[in-house]
């Protein structure tokens, strides 16, 4: 059975105050005793209440500050995820913070007590791990909520990501009809559902075609570009693959490094269209992400979540594409 939520009648209550006393010292009013301030705060803490953001804010005449939670601050891909997200926000009126949790669910757990402390209206999250992320802190606050990129297990939360099983099969199906034949595909940790969906996809697809994935082909790492370096020299080292798909933009630099100035490299698939892929020879063919119209369907996605807190969740998945360059082009015999 579902904990009942307190509300501003039980911090009244145990204050000894009236509802409107209560609501002046949360609304930050100046003109309550500061005995009575003392009270309530005490009130408010012992019995765990936490004052709706949005409605707070709505009655304040204001929209409210959203928050944007991503992984590691130096990623392309969640950097511009969080420039359309303000974009958006900033065109209706809200204020946006910004917290990067580096990978860390320790972290990731302190970031969201500072935001249920902060009453903040909204959160675009990242999730460290969608097995070991604990969304409690912000469910139970009853901030609004939308997940970019990753799922958690078991949430019953808004979902805008890309369609990652169909990125391995276009990955897989690009590279095939090229006439590669024996794959390699670099990924990361095993419990991470975004990347390990797009391994999915990549080696069903091979296995329709008639080859099978062995334990040498599915190669994991930490998504860091050291990474993504020292698994690609050890396959250069092996010799014996001619392609490779590699399921994450930090891996896939890192992967390109180690075959730099060398003729005898396999093909690579790298993805999201990173400056880099573009600039350096021969060009890195991508698996391009929807990064920003994913960013712009998240904020708004969150928009609609704050005004209708209780409408059924929903997934929104985006379509990936093929863009090709040099470094998947056909090599003659």
């Amino acid at each position: 059975m579902a904990t009942r939520r307190p509300t501003i009648l039980d911090v009244a209550r145990a204050a000894g105050v009236s509802t409107a006393t209560v609501s002046r010292v949360i609304n930050g009013s100046p003109t309550v005793d500061k005995g009575l301030r003392a009270k309530v705060e005490l009130a408010v803490q012992s019995t765990g209440y936490v004052p709706n953001a949005v409605g707070r804010s709505l009655r304040r005449g204001g929209t409210g500050m959203i928050a944007v939670v991503a992984p590691d601050a130096e990623n392309p891909y969640f950097t511009q995820i969080i420039s359309e997200v303000e974009r958006i926000a900033r065109n209706e009126k809200h204020a946006v913070t910004v917290a990067h949790t580096e990978h860390d669910l320790e972290l990731e757990r302190e970031t969201f007590a500072q935001l249920v402390g902060r009453q903040v209206a909204g959160v675009v999250l990242i999730p460290v791990d969608g097995r070991s992320t604990d969304l409690t802190p912000l469910t139970t606050a009853r901030i609004p909520l939308v997940l970019v990129d990753r799922w958690v297990e078991g949430a019953a939360t808004d979902l805008v990501a890309t369609d990652n099983v169909d990125a391995g099969r276009q990955a897989a199906a690009h590279l095939a009809e090229r006439g590669f034949t024996r794959p390699v595909v670099l990924t990361g940790p095993a419990d991470l559902a975004a990347t390990e969906d797009r391994v999915r996809g990549f080696v069903d697809t091979w296995a329709a075609r008639g080859v099978e994935a062995t334990s040498e082909q599915i190669l994991r790492g930490d998504l860091g570009l050291d990474s993504g370096r020292t698994l690609t020299a050890g396959v250069l080292q092996r010799g014996r693959c001619d392609c490779m798909y590699v399921t994450n933009n930090r891996m896939s630099a890192g992967a390109f490094d180690a075959m730099r100035g060398r003729s005898d490299v396999p093909a690579l698939l790298a993805t999201d269209d990173d400056l880099w892929t573009r600039l350096v020879t021969p060009s890195i063919s991508v698996v391009k992400q929807p990064v920003k119209a994913t960013g712009r369907a998240a904020a708004r996605m969150l928009g609609q979540r704050m005004r209708n807190p209780d409408e059924e969740p929903s997934t929104t998945l985006l379509r990936p594409r093929i863009v090709e360059r040099e470094s998947t082009q056909t090599r003659s015999s």
